[in-house]
């Protein structure tokens, strides 16, 4: 067995790990995009260092960009073969690679007229929309702890780390000349505690290991007082202040927490009585998905839900789907929460 680390090494983002079975089968771990680096990132992003059209599969931790945005690529560059994760992350990278094939094509109209302007030929994007939409009937969704059979000889379980929805340990089973190695891969664990979702569960022995370690070496704040700033800062801003309080959040994930905790302090009858806007189309249809997927969430979400059915909706919570309504927001004159993406705080 050969590992080829081509991303997330000595660094972070572009988390890529290409494994070749000594039988010659290829298994690539990840296919996560390079963020940060402005037109440096698009030369690292178009260089994938593997032929495609030459892997297996691809085992996919979770839907994150860094570790799931150049699968559309890979596509485009002749990857046929199945993408295994699991249901959750299948159904939020319908979602998030859709949108950033979206940003790509996007961004690149808005950098060649620049380059337009100074005789300099144009660029194209990474990949399409349409390469995003059509790189989806290649995933195959399984659920977290059920072994999986991808090979004759290769097996593959995922096992919940608490880091995303539906992030999991990729164990490995690799069984070839009757001798068995076992191999583990976790991708980004999340913590202990979560607003919304289990916690990481033990995963099974391994032979090897590859882990990451981005915040390993840092304390985050508990979710207890950082509620209780929450709730603080909309009193102030919202009834103290009688003005509009405007929350950047992440699409996916951060901003399903925050509605989350709102929606806990509803129904605890301590929430002013002010509108709340999710004004994001990516966290709108991201919540959807979160709805679906009930078996991700801890065991104090699904004793909620035992009496509310639905823990990220509530009567002054508005989410907004139509770009003229969002554009409204900017005429709303009453004491508001306003929740968005932070690209659209511009």
């Amino acid at each position: 067995m050969k590992l080829k680390f081509l991303g997330a090494a000595r660094e972070v983002t572009g988390s890529k790990i290409l494994l070749t079975a000594d039988s010659g089968k290829r298994i690539l771990l990840d296919c996560g995009m390079f963020q940060g680096k402005g037109m440096e990132t698009d030369d690292m992003n178009r260089d994938l260092g593997f032929d495609p059209s030459q892997v297996d599969h691809i085992l996919l931790t979770h839907a994150h960009i860094d570790h799931s945005g150049l699968i559309p690529y890979a596509y485009k560059m002749g990857f046929r073969g199945s993408i295994v994760c699991s249901n959750a992350t299948r159904d939020l990278c319908s979602i998030m690679l859709a949108d950033t094939a979206y940003i790509q094509e996007h961004d690149t109209k808005t950098y060649n007229k620049r380059r337009a302007k100074k005789g300099l030929p144009i660029v194209t994007p990474i990949f399409s929309q349409e390469d995003a939409k059509e790189c989806m009937a290649l995933f195959i969704g399984v659920p977290n702890e059920m072994k999986f059979r991808i090979d004759n000889n290769i097996r593959v379980k995922f096992t919940n780390t608490g880091h995303m929805l539906g992030s999991g340990v990729a164990n490995l089973i690799i069984t070839e000349d009757g001798h068995t190695t076992r191999l583990a891969y976790t991708g980004d664990i999340g913590r202990p505690t979560n607003r919304i979702l289990a916690p990481p569960k033990p995963f099974p022995q391994a032979d090897i290991l590859i882990t990451e370690s981005t915040y390993g070496d840092r304390l985050h704040e508990d979710f207890v007082s950082a509620d209780q700033k929450l709730l603080e800062t909309v009193i102030h801003t919202c009834v103290d202040k009688r003005g509009k309080l405007i929350i950047p959040s992440f699409s996916v994930g951060r901003t399903q927490e925050i509605v989350y905790s709102l929606n806990k302090f509803f129904n605890q009858g301590i929430l002013p009585r002010v509108e709340i806007f999710v004004d994001s189309p990516l966290a709108v249809n991201a919540t959807t998905i979160f709805r679906m997927h009930p078996e991700c969430f801890n065991k104090e979400v699904l004793r909620v839900m035992e009496t509310d059915s639905d823990p990220f909706g509530f009567n002054s919570l508005t989410y907004i789907t139509r770009q003229e309504d969002s554009k409204r927001l900017n005429d709303y004159k009453k004491p508001c929460i306003i929740i968005s993406a932070s690209g659209m705080m511009e």
